[in-house]
């Protein structure tokens, strides 16, 4: 039953990828408009989707077993990043290996993630999805950050607060402190959470679709060095989680959540910042386009392969 939701969750995400697609091509969606429906993503409905999803019971057993799924998140992002720098040696180009290091442990976990697994199994699954999430975050604006701008151009004090006070990391800190407290809200601010829940998809998906077409689609897809990096992102990844698992006994919906998070696509920052830093924003691009049409397919194949092994 949970095969057939996450297989309709993904055509549901396709269309509305279509669409953001479509409103671009037409230039219904200008940059000033994505760049505010990213704003608004960024800021406000993915931090409230963060907090509804903690906004519930407090359990001892629960909290064991977040710190236990932490534990399993930051271990397996160190994998990839092992993984990263050594498939990065198949290429001479530094820039172009900056980009393979960077693709391999960074996944969209906000835009596509946290709708995704919102969508299949409801608020109680945030919490868990979070504590996937946090080392992302963590991991993107340290380590990701530390590849694309090179040696030499390090943010210091400001790369710490985008780190630290980012509005996914305050999300968490204030759906920590509810969990912690159990602090009761007002009728009104659990309503208008669950109604920023409902935009988050809409948005998320229609704003990637927009990206795709500016970036291009044929130029992206004939390139043979993204297809490498994409092969890391969204095979070797999943497999590896699904591999970890066999070690652990959670219960199925924890799992299938870590590993539909290991088969995400790439971060769709990676070319903004590609660019920024002066590194290969093209393939970087490319990469995007790639990973994010094809874990369409790679999503289901893998979770499926979870179920059967």
């Amino acid at each position: 039953m949970i095969f057939v939701t996450l297989i309709n969750s993904l055509i549901l995400m396709a269309i509305l990828m279509a669409v953001g697609y479509y409103m671009r091509s037409k230039k219904i969606l200008t940059d000033d408009a994505e760049n505010s429906l990213s704003f608004i993503l960024v800021n406000i409905t993915i931090p409230a989707m963060v907090i509804k999803g903690m906004y519930i019971q407090f359990s001892f057993e629960q909290v064991k077993t977040g710190l236990s799924l932490l534990g399993i998140a930051v271990m397996f992002h160190i994998i990839l990043v092992f993984l990263g720098n050594t498939g990065a040696l198949a290429t001479k180009d530094e820039e172009k290996r900056k980009i393979f290091r960077f693709t391999v442990p960074m996944m969209n976990c906000g835009f596509m993630g946290f709708p995704l697994v919102s969508q299949l199994y409801g608020n109680e699954a945030m919490f868990y999805a979070t504590m996937f999430q946090t080392p992302n975050i963590i991991l993107m604006w340290t380590y990701g950050m530390s590849i694309l701008m090179g040696k030499g151009k390090g943010g210091g004090r400001k790369n710490m607060k985008e780190i630290l006070l980012n509005p996914g990391m305050i999300g968490i800190y204030v759906g920590l402190f509810l969990y912690v407290t159990q602090l009761k809200l007002p009728m009104f601010a659990t309503k208008l959470m669950d109604l920023l829940n409902n935009v988050t998809t809409v948005l998320a998906m229609i704003i990637i679709g927009s990206k795709i077409k500016i970036i291009g689609v044929k130029n992206s897809l004939i390139n043979v060095q993204a297809y490498y990096a994409t092969f890391f992102r969204l095979a070797v990844s999943p497999i590896i989680m699904i591999a970890v698992f066999k070690f652990f006994d959670f219960e199925p919906m924890i799992e299938q959540i870590f590993v539909i998070y290991a088969a995400l696509p790439v971060a769709t920052l990676m070319p903004i910042l590609a660019q920024r830093y002066g590194s290969d924003d093209v393939l970087a691009s490319k990469v995007v386009v790639i990973t994010h049409l094809l874990s369409l397919v790679t999503i289901p194949l893998f979770f499926w392969l979870y179920t059967v092994i």
